[in-house]
């Protein structure tokens, strides 16, 4: 028994790694600009039009809380939005903990977009949230 749970382990691992690989389709100077919360920090005070934050929670998550200047696409599903982010901007996905972003970030790749960078999760910004009215 314990030998068909370890080999069942050893064939989901090689599905589980690609859910966790890390998207960076950003050229390799911007990547390294916003990795860190302070980098993407200030592209968020400069305004940086090339960027898109997107928070990939549920609406309510993303009322309570998000990165300032971020706009919330559940999932990164683009499909039903009226005014989706222009495909050739610069998309920065996170989520709450860093685990539902990086499908979300393959999922906005598939969808068209060009640029997707997928920065992990809000628990890792340490700076003051914006709150949205429900």
């Amino acid at each position: 028994m314990k030998r068909k749970a370890f080999l069942s382990l050893l064939l989901l691992l090689p599905l589980s790694t690609l859910t966790w690989a890390q998207t960076d389709t950003l050229p390799q100077g911007l990547s390294q600009e916003i990795r860190t919360p302070e980098g993407l920090r200030a592209v968020v005070e400069r305004k940086d039009p090339r960027f898109v934050i997107v928070d990939v929670r549920s609406p309510d998550e993303y009322a309570a809380g998000h990165i300032p200047k971020a706009i919330n696409i559940p999932g990164g599903v683009t499909a039903d939005m009226k005014d989706p982010p222009d495909k050739g901007k610069y998309i920065v996905v996170y989520c709450r903990g860093g685990m539902k972003s990086p499908a979300a970030g393959e999922k906005m790749l598939a969808d068209g977009y060009k640029h997707v960078f997928v920065w992990g999760g809000i628990v890792s910004w340490p700076y003051a949230q914006e709150v949205s009215p429900k």
